[in-house]
């Protein structure tokens, strides 16, 4: 497939526009000079016609062969016969205006027709730039001859052109300011958002587009395209996070399941090779396999879990105590770790439109995690407000750093760095929270500072029961 000639741009296609209608102007005004200079000459002629009488008698001419002599009649204009045998007689010469009486028109024996009339335009006998415009009538006798100076034709034609040429250059000039107007204001704005796109294509994402000033159209192309390269290089951005994050987790996952997999393969490897003799080895071997087997469930079960809530998250809302639930849920965990005190501050009664499985889960999650991590005091509290009912779990343990705090609700992510077994689970628990928080419109908020403890928020709105398609329609 041949390459597509290249168009020609549109700097180039202004001043060629520009150039045709300077070419069609100096033309329009030739054309009126060469008619207006036409029509003068007309007019002259008509005159010359009217200068023209009868043929002359030979009683009315001067015999003044070979030169002339001005009448006493005012006229602009020559008159003249001339004889057969070649001889001038004056009817009369011009006495009146800036005619020349002495500088006659040149006209030969010649250039005289040998019947009907002529007009003609001679120079001056003496050849100063002085022209005649001449009418010669044959006769009989010899010719008359009618001439009228063209110097006020031609003083008025050289007007008409100085005029032309002014005003010609005034539009040439005027184009010349609309061209470079247009260009500056336009074009040159074009080639250069047609630069930083060159440059964004190459991956240079740090260049913004540059128009004209506010309220020209490359100004508000300009603004658009840099919104959408703004969007698009936050895009980029997020999808490089989430690639990394997408790296992380897999690596984490892989290290998560790589111990309680190894674990499990040792003890088979061991039990195959006969190393557990012992009913009492084969049993605690077979115990903690087990253990790890089940390990591995919960991990692949959360991460399931949060899967769920990164694709269609389906919640059954109804109007559920979130009061209620807070006291099941610190009632349980203080049996279950007696080692901590447990303390709940809030209303009797804080109802909300939420899941309530979703939601027990979620703040299960939380008081564990501030059983397990946490200090020896450990308070949950709710805040009932027109819109939401907050429940917030607060311990007094060693806390976490700024940048820990920060990626808390991150998968795989623990406030203690340590791949240790004996201090929790695998890290997705508040990242399970964070999701159910946010499938009920929420944000999961964590607060916290080295040796002082950390605080969770779990916001959830108060308001009518939803239907559950409209829970599933969040992503």
């Amino acid at each position: 497939m041949s390459e597509a000639r290249p168009g020609l741009s549109l700097r180039t296609r202004l001043l060629i526009g520009l150039g045709v209608i300077a070419a069609i102007a100096t033309g329009v005004a030739a054309i009126v000079t060469v008619t207006t200079h036409t029509y003068l000459v007309q007019q002259l002629d008509e005159r010359l016609a009217s200068f023209a009488g009868p043929v002359p008698d030979d009683d009315d001419l001067s015999d003044t062969a070979g030169g002339l002599a001005p009448s006493d009649r005012p006229s602009d204009a020559w008159r003249a016969f001339v004889t057969a045998d070649g001889s001038w007689r004056v009817v009369y010469a011009p006495n009146t205006g800036a005619a020349d009486s002495d500088d006659p028109p040149h006209l030969t024996t010649a250039e005289l027709p040998a019947s009907g009339d002529l007009y003609l335009t001679v120079d001056s006998v003496k050849g100063d730039d002085d022209t005649y415009r001449v009418y010669i009538r044959t006769s009989d006798k010899g010719w008359d001859v009618t001439a009228l100076s063209l110097e006020g034709v031609e003083s008025a034609t050289e007007r008409l052109i100085v005029i032309e040429a002014l005003g010609i250059g005034a539009i040439l000039a005027a184009l010349a300011l609309v061209g470079l107007w247009v260009i500056r204001l336009g074009i040159l704005p074009m080639r250069r958002m047609v630069d930083a796109s060159a440059r964004i294509a190459k991956g240079d994402m740090d260049v913004r587009l540059e128009g004209a000033s506010a309220g020209s159209e490359s100004h508000e192309l300009a603004q658009s395209l840099n919104a959408m390269i703004g969007r698009l290089t936050a895009s980029l951005a997020e999808r490089e996070r989430s690639e990394a994050r997408l790296r992380e987790f897999v690596a984490d996952a892989s290290h998560e399941l790589r111990t309680p997999l190894t674990t499990v393969l040792g003890y088979a490897q061991l039990y195959r090779k006969g190393a557990l003799s012992d009913a009492a080895d084969v049993s605690d071997a077979w115990g903690r396999t087990e253990a790890e087997a089940e390990r591995m469930k919960r991990l692949v079960e959360d991460m399931l879990e949060l899967a769920k809530y990164d694709a269609l998250p389906e919640l059954h809302r109804e109007d559920a105590d979130l009061a209620a639930i807070a006291r099941e849920i610190v009632g349980d965990a203080a049996a279950a770790h007696p080692e901590a005190e447990f303390a709940l501050d809030g209303p009797e009664r804080a109802r909300a439109s939420v899941d309530p499985d979703k939601v027990r889960q979620a703040l299960l999650n939380v008081v564990r995690n501030a059983a397990l991590h946490g200090g020896e005091h450990v308070t949950v509290t709710l805040n009932a407000s027109d819109g939401l009912v907050s429940v917030t779990v607060a311990d007094d343990g060693p806390g976490m750093t700024p940048e820990v705090a920060a990626r808390a609700t991150e998968r795989f992510v623990r406030g203690d760095q340590s791949r240790s077994r004996a201090t929790g689970g695998s890290g997705l628990g508040l990242a399970i929270t964070a999701a159910i928080v946010d499938a009920h419109g929420g944000t999961l908020e964590v607060a916290s500072t080295v040796s002082a403890g950390t605080t969770v928020t779990l916001p959830f709105p108060r308001g009518s029961v939803q239907s559950a398609s409209s829970d599933s329609s969040r992503a």
